[in-house]
């Protein structure tokens, strides 16, 4: 090949590489505004998730909230139920020993006639959350008294 024509390679590769430069640097230009307006979306989105996670928070209160009215209601429904049965009162000491569990102290308020059934008042205590916090000690209970009383009198809060 002719030096000629290597320079007029040379120059047309040259001038191909600064158009290409040029077209590359023009698209960045564009790309700039493009790059504005994707972190413009991702704050807006970041945004919109804050306030549907703050959303989230509060429909989780307000489901836990409505579970503790549910268990009040149920609660207060097993009380209702208990009360009318019951004519005359019975009464009777209970005494909580050591090693005692829920099971056994429902046993034996069954057994003296202060509870209809044993099942009933360990359910209560398990819904109530309650089964953990049975203290030692001797208790004076009737069978006027409804589930929650029994339980607040042999529980500590």
């Amino acid at each position: 090949m002719k030096r000629s024509s290597i320079l007029s390679l040379g120059i047309g590769l040259f001038l191909a590489g600064a158009v290409f430069q040029i077209q590359h640097i023009s698209k960045s230009d564009e790309n700039a505004p493009s790059q504005a307006i994707n972190e413009e979306a991702y704050e807006k989105s970041q945004a919109e998730l804050k306030i549907v996670k703050q959303q989230l928070a509060q429909l989780q209160l307000d489901l836990d909230n409505a579970k503790k009215e549910q268990m009040t209601e149920v609660s207060g429904k097993i009380e209702e139920k208990e009360s009318p049965a019951q004519k005359s009162t019975t009464s009777s000491i209970l005494i909580v020993q050591s090693g005692m569990n829920s099971k056994d102290i429902s046993s034996a308020l069954e057994s003296t006639g202060i509870i209809q059934k044993k099942q009933d008042f360990e359910d209560y205590l398990d819904a109530q959350n309650l089964t953990g916090l049975i203290q030692i000690g001797e208790y004076e209970l009737d069978s006027s008294m409804t589930m929650k009383q029994i339980a607040e009198k042999i529980t500590k809060k």
